[in-house]
């Protein structure tokens, strides 16, 4: 069945695919657009809400191919449950009647320390040679450095093998030793974990023989290429599977881990005919996945379809050392935005400074306004992480930026506590558009500034050398520009002073 929606005059459309965030709105009059969210192939999630500026929202169960021709949704191939309403005003109204309905209901959020204090991941300090002393000595730094401990990622590499999620006795002889120091330093442990299973294992055959792998069309153990080799994946929909899996996670945490990083749980990574225990598509592999990571408090997410709502912290794919692009520091406001208008409030930027392996290790330079800068733009978001160790770089003006804006993030923190509570009872994102907040002033268009919560609004500066930044204040209040605490009348345009180490924004008087 092909669905047909008119767009009205002035209409804009966000939702769907997170890694389309810089393609948002969709707007009457606009440039032609197509998802195709049947296999979600964006390397972040998706979910079938679409929510509209002028009160309207349409949800889609399953996936579905959307086209916009710049005057009409056209909704195909739709998987499940298709449903479009209108009347709720405007696109704050229009998100929470369908949070109301189609998001998790639940009364938790996620765990207040993935959003009160900051997160710190291994992997582009280390990679893949990753080991106890390092990890150890990389948590030191954190402390010595005034930084606050937060939660601690150990990433890519601490294993055995994919699929056999022992610790490496040669790199961590004394796990539990470790993670014992790791907490005595104030640290949260979070462990990385993924769906690929490695030949090499030693229960591979017992999970081909129970039917835990995924079977290929002709009925072999799948055999899938991705970023790190080629394996077999397990079957979420399998009953084995999934007690394998949670039987090796469950033993981490008896070592003193907290939680999990899932990543990988791509739909690419799955085939229209394999042959799966549960007879699920490649996208609800990925939501089986995901339905997995939700059994733990601790849990992160970097590819998902569905679970709109649900207390996971959900990723943005890995970035890029740069400024411009899709990958690059301009491109973190608008995928944020999405990720909150999609579904998923709980979402965390990525690592400062990007987190793409290519970008890092030996002989590679870093441009530290880069790093100041990004550092800059997530310090007043729903989260932040590091991985990248820039507090213990050689520019110390840099490495003041960064200590100084975890200390700006530090006053805000019973803020970000309210905003947390207030997620979980009306279901608004944390971040949010300046169209959610502000409707009918124009502000559709805006996506390089944002609100946290309805107190904040935050203009990062994105361009490389740029000392000043032009901000649109809403009309209906007074703004307080916090730097130098000037008060500004809204409904104008101002410039900021911004030199390098100072975030512009401004608190609603």
């Amino acid at each position: 069945m092909i669905y047909y929606i008119e767009s009205l005059k002035g209409e804009s459309w966000w939702g769907g695919a997170v890694a389309h965030g810089t393609e948002m709105p969709i707007r009457t009059g606009g440039a032609a657009y197509e998802l195709n969210g049947t296999i979600n192939r964006t390397d972040n999630q998706y979910n079938g809400l679409f929510v509209s500026s002028c009160g309207r929202y349409i949800y889609v169960e399953g996936g579905c191919i959307l086209n916009f021709d710049g005057n009409s949704l056209t909704i195909s191939e739709a998987k499940g449950l298709v449903e479009m309403e209108e009347g709720h005003g405007t696109l704050k109204g229009a998100y929470r009647a369908a949070a109301e309905k189609h998001l998790y209901t639940g009364k938790r959020a996620v765990p207040e320390e993935m959003v009160l204090s900051p997160q710190y991941s291994t992997w582009v300090e280390m990679l893949r040679d990753v080991d106890a002393e390092k990890v150890a000595s990389y948590a030191r730094s954190i402390v010595a450095a005034g930084m606050p401990a937060g939660v601690l990622i150990l990433d890519d590499g601490w294993m055995r093998a994919y699929g056999d999620w022992r610790f490496d006795e040669k790199k961590f002889p004394d796990p539990k030793g470790t993670i014992k120091k790791l907490h005595q330093l104030g640290f949260k442990v979070v462990i990385w974990v993924c769906p690929f299973v490695n030949e090499t294992v030693p229960d591979f055959g017992t999970l081909a023989e129970s039917g835990a792998l995924v079977r290929d069309r002709a009925g072999k153990v799948a055999k899938r290429r991705w970023w790190n080799g080629e394996s077999a994946v397990l079957d979420m929909s399998s009953s084995a599977a999934r007690a394998y899996l949670r039987g090796q996670l469950d033993a981490l945490l008896k070592t003193g881990a907290d939680g999990f990083k899932f990543d990988a749980g791509d739909p690419c990574y799955y085939d229209s005919d394999d042959r799966t225990s549960g007879k699920v598509t490649p996208n609800g592999q990925s939501e089986l996945w995901a339905q997995f990571a939700s059994e733990y408090e601790y849990s992160e997410l970097r590819a998902c379809v569905g679970m709109g709502g649900y207390p996971i912290v959900q990723r943005l794919a890995d970035k890029n050392s740069c400024w411009e692009g899709k990958k690059g520091l301009l491109s973190l406001i608008p995928n944020m935005l999405q990720a909150g208008l999609a579904g998923y409030p709980y979402c965390c930027p990525d690592m400062v400074g990007g987190g793409q392996e290519a970008d890092f290790g030996e002989g590679k330079v870093h441009d530290g306004e880069l790093m100041a800068r990004a550092c800059e733009c997530a310090a007043l978001m729903p989260m932040i992480q590091f991985s990248y160790a820039v507090w213990n770089k050689n520019d110390k003006s840099v490495s003041e930026i960064v200590k100084s804006c975890v200390a700006l993030r530090n006053r805000y923190r019973e803020y970000l506590r309210s905003l947390l509570e207030e997620c979980v009872s009306a279901r608004d994102p944390l971040m949010r558009h300046m169209e959610y907040e502000f409707p009918g002033q124009g502000m559709e268009l805006i996506g390089d500034q944002f609100m946290l919560g309805e107190k904040l609004l935050v203009a990062p500066v994105l361009y490389k050398g740029m000392r000043e930044r032009e901000v649109r204040l809403p009309s209906g209040c007074r703004w307080r520009y916090v730097p130098t605490g000037e008060v500004y009348e809204g409904g104008a345009t101002v410039c900021v002073a911004a030199p390098l180490e100072v975030l512009p924004f401004f608190e609603r008087m």
